[in-house]
């Protein structure tokens, strides 16, 4: 009984979404019904409320897929605590690096249809970096080989961002104003081809603007900007219509304001940036979405490529991009820590083996994160997939390490 009037909130708190989205909606289910114990599923709004409680978000939309169907989509909390505007199922959030995954869906498209190879170097796509050099010793010198187009997708290629790190190529990155928001695609190239690579490509995963550069390539080949190639082939055949570069005016009131940790407003819905279209479509950060939206990305993840019958990807590319791809040397990934167990496939963190680093992951979950602490995972064996969009900046781990043990002890049979 409580596992059907679960489904039936669920149904009309899901109305936002529905209302907001004119394509196919993906189902609804009763966790009961597709193996999971609503009782412990339960468990996800308690600790989202255990975090406000403690003030440690301001708010939060959560939401949980299994076997095709959303069997949990809740809003916790407020879009924007000055105002008293509750959170709700369809408020846009700043996605960040959550945005990777998506341009990186782009490239395999490219690969796939023959436009792109992967292990071409970067720069028969992008001659402008036709020169790139590595910074060893304080001198500049040639790289063993060069970046290929595999090493931008998994962060191989010798970039970094520059403020993750203190060495002398994270510095030149910052003085640069690498991501500055005044870039277009060309300057963002010139940038880049006056910088010295951090390391040799291949040896090392640093987190980096590899995936800006993804997004140059895919202009560079499609002849089209990347807001439009993502529109065009991935956004609208999914039924994403509240994902882009930025909020138009009619849906500024289903914008979340950012907030740091003390909960203290530091960019509202009104005086952001996203109010705009930008200069430079970032490929490594620059998008917004709701959970609905983004739901429809992984659940076309987890059906081997395709959704509604609209085929992105084949089935064997999901495998590739979401195995790991790193070599020893590069292997685990860390951003400022040791992340053991995870590697990195074409687009997504994997996990390989269990460990401490993250106890209740699974061998096989794929996923990201934004930095306003937005996160996503999948686990392909459990035909699952769990979207946590808050807006608290630096990133947290907390919904993710909080929730994710309480969704997978709501398997049945586990």
């Amino acid at each position: 009984m409580f596992s059907r009037v679960l489904f039936i909130v669920a149904m009309l708190v899901a109305l936002n979404v529905h209302d907001s989205c004119s394509a196919d909606p993906l189902p609804f289910a009763a966790p009961g019904d597709v193996g999971l114990d609503a009782s412990k599923l339960r468990g996800i709004e308690l600790a989202v409320g255990e975090h406000l409680d403690r003030k440690e978000l301001a708010g939060a939309v959560t939401l949980v897929l299994r076997k095709g169907s959303i069997v949990h989509l809740e809003a916790h909390g407020w879009q924007d605590i000055e105002s008293q505007t509750p959170m709700a199922t369809d408020t846009i959030f700043r996605i960040y690096s959550m945005t990777k995954p998506i341009v990186s869906t782009a490239v395999m498209m490219l690969v796939e249809s023959g436009q792109v190879d992967l292990d071409d170097p970067i720069a028969d796509y992008l001659p402008e970096l036709s020169n790139l050099m590595v910074l060893e010793n304080g001198k500049r010198i040639p790289p063993k080989r060069p970046p290929s187009v595999r090493d931008i997708l998994r962060h191989t290629a010798g970039f970094t961002y520059g403020f993750f790190g203190n060495s002398e190529v994270d510095q030149l990155y910052v003085q640069s104003g690498i991501l500055d928001k005044k870039n277009d695609t060309a300057s963002f190239l010139e940038k880049v081809a006056s910088l010295p690579l951090a390391y040799h490509p291949g040896e090392q995963w640093v987190y980096s603007i590899s995936v800006d550069v993804q997004g140059a390539l895919v202009e560079a080949v499609s002849g089209q900007s990347l807001d439009r190639f993502l529109k065009e082939r991935i956004l609208e055949p999914l039924g994403m219509k509240d994902t882009g570069f930025f909020v138009p005016s009619g849906k500024r009131d289903r914008f979340a304001s950012i907030y740091n940790h003390d909960l203290e407003p530091t960019e509202s819905n009104d005086s952001s940036d996203y109010r705009f279209p930008p200069r430079f479509f970032s490929g490594g950060g620059g998008m917004v979405s709701t959970v609905g939206d983004y739901a429809r990305f992984l659940q076309m993840l987890l059906n081997g490529g395709e959704l509604f019958g609209k085929r992105l990807l084949q089935e064997s590319t999901i495998r590739d991009m979401t195995r790991d791809q790193l070599p020893e040397q590069a292997f685990p990934i860390g951003i400022g820590d040791t992340r053991d167990g995870f590697g990195f496939g074409l687009g997504f963190n994997v996990v390989t083996h269990t460990s401490q680093y993250d106890s209740d992951a699974r061998v096989g979950e794929y996923g990201w994160g934004g930095a306003a602490s937005t996160h996503f995972w999948v686990s392909p064996k459990d035909d699952l997939a769990v979207i946590t969009m808050e807006q608290t900046m630096p990133y947290t781990w907390n919904l993710e390490r909080s929730l994710k043990g309480v969704v997978y002890g709501a398997v049945v049979g586990e």
